[in-house]
């Protein structure tokens, strides 16, 4: 059931899914596979996927302009030979890399599009981050219809808490860029950085997300972990649990083939047949 009346009107486009149940599920499998130490209540997720569902996630896009002002060191190596004794007493050169530094400051702009920053509570912006990006080319005007035989979900974060964390984002990544892509010198640091952050537009999408969820532990203990599918390029995140289970057994499997072949080693020194 989709309440078209509340998405109408604040939901600007939905981004539809392109990978399939089964798609994701494979990619699960895939995941999974690698994950030698993964606790068995796992293995039902790898071989039917009960508690995979697709969810429409609700993401604030951006755009606007990052302007910053920055000083910086920069680094420019040269090398000069001097002449050293060696343990042996003999006289011998060798090529030494000194850096000088200089002072440098200067301005950069950047144009800002599309910066996604989750819109939902339950999917935290680390979480989110890890599971982009998506291609937002292939979004489509809001039609309840593209909807249909998935969850959807409304806006949870308040837009001034999402604004905070887009404006912050984007300064993080202005200032990894100067330093990675702007500043010369064969070494490099950004000593200070003001940037002003200008948001003109925000759109707020629906982007497709495959969540798979499942029990780890007994009684008490038991807490609910998930993995994430991106619903358009089928990547996969989440951290998978260590079963502790499979692992005192490899262990005892260890001590016993250790066991055993000290055993065949003892019989042997002492003249017996193993």
């Amino acid at each position: 059931m989709v309440d078209e009346v509340r998405a109408t009107g604040r939901v600007d486009a939905v981004v539809p899914f392109r990978v399939p149940q089964r798609g994701a599920l494979d990619r699960l499998r895939a995941y999974l596979d690698g994950k030698r130490w993964a606790p068995r209540e796992l293995q039902q997720l790898r071989v039917d996927g009960r508690g995979l569902r697709g969810v429409l996630v609700p993401f604030w896009a951006y755009e606007g302009v990052v302007r910053s002002d920055y000083e910086s060191k920069v680094g420019i190596h040269w090398t000069r030979t001097e002449t050293y004794t060696d343990s042996e007493g003999k006289t011998q050169t060798r090529t030494v890399t000194e850096t000088e530094w200089f002072e440098l400051s200067g301005s950069a702009a950047r144009q800002v599009s599309d910066h996604l920053v989750s819109a939902s509570l339950g999917l935290p912006e680390i979480e989110a981050n890890e599971i982009e990006p998506f291609d937002l080319g292939w979004a489509q005007p809001f039609d309840a219809r593209l909807l249909s035989g998935y969850e959807a979900e409304l806006p949870s974060v308040a837009t001034p808490d999402a604004d905070r964390v887009a404006a912050t984002e984007l300064r993080d990544l202005e200032a990894a860029r100067i330093t990675h892509t702007l500043l010369p010198g064969d070494q490099n640091r950004v000593t200070s950085i003001r940037s002003q952050v200008e948001i003109s537009a925000r759109k707020l999408l629906l982007l497709p997300i495959w969540i798979a969820t499942y029990h780890h532990g007994q009684g008490e203990k038991a807490i609910v972990l998930r993995l994430l599918v991106n619903g358009q390029t089928g990547e996969v995140v989440g951290d998978v649990p260590v079963s502790r289970w499979k692992i005192a057994m490899a262990v005892l499997a260890g001590l016993l083939v250790v066991g055993v072949i000290a055993l065949i080693v003892w019989l042997s020194q002492r003249g017996g047949q193993p």
